[in-house]
């Protein structure tokens, strides 16, 4: 079943990507509210896990973006840029039960990481010399390197879509 779902979701998440990109991201910062969440009918468009400030809050930018709303405006921009529609991803995401997964594979190096899972749904996460890959649902943030028991994600149901090909993206060998 996964195996014809999968394309479509990633289709879906493409579009929704580049709708982000080229016509949302930009001034959909302007109706957020002091906390930096989006409204419900535009949540799509938001991470489904952070507000719109966690690039500055988080660590992710210099904490002086939030400091003035034009600032605190660039740095929700970046941040939608950094994770486009991926409420959206979320909602076309897979419910997450560890029960019925199975990782193959799990390799974490300085140099490599390299997970590849299957269940409900299948991922493959890779990084390394070759860039970094990811495909499938993101069961990957689930794993934590001995089981399924990431707590990051423990209070979400369900593991977005996800399709990253960069082959630019290396790690440090």
């Amino acid at each position: 079943m996964w195996i014809l779902l999968y394309p479509m979701c990633v289709t879906a998440s493409l579009t929704a990507t580049m709708i982000a990109v080229i016509a949302v991201n930009w001034w959909v910062p302007l109706l957020a509210d002091e906390a930096g969440n989006l409204p419900r009918r535009l949540r799509w468009f938001q991470t489904f896990d952070a507000t719109l400030d966690a690039g500055w809050l988080d660590g992710y930018l210099d904490p002086s973006w939030g400091s003035t709303p034009w600032r605190r405006y660039w740095a929700r921009v970046w941040w939608l840029n950094r994770n486009p529609a991926y409420g959206f991803d979320y909602a076309v995401g897979l419910t997450f039960d560890a029960s019925e997964w199975r990782v193959v594979k799990y390799v974490e190096r300085d140099d490599l990481v390299l997970f590849i899972a299957f269940g409900r749904g299948f991922n493959f996460y890779y990084e390394g010399p070759l860039g970094q890959y990811k495909l499938g649902w993101k069961a990957w943030n689930r794993w934590d390197g001995k089981g399924w028991d990431a707590t990051n994600w423990e209070a979400f149901e369900r593991i977005p879509v996800c399709f990253t090909v960069n082959p630019f993206r290396r790690r440090p060998a």
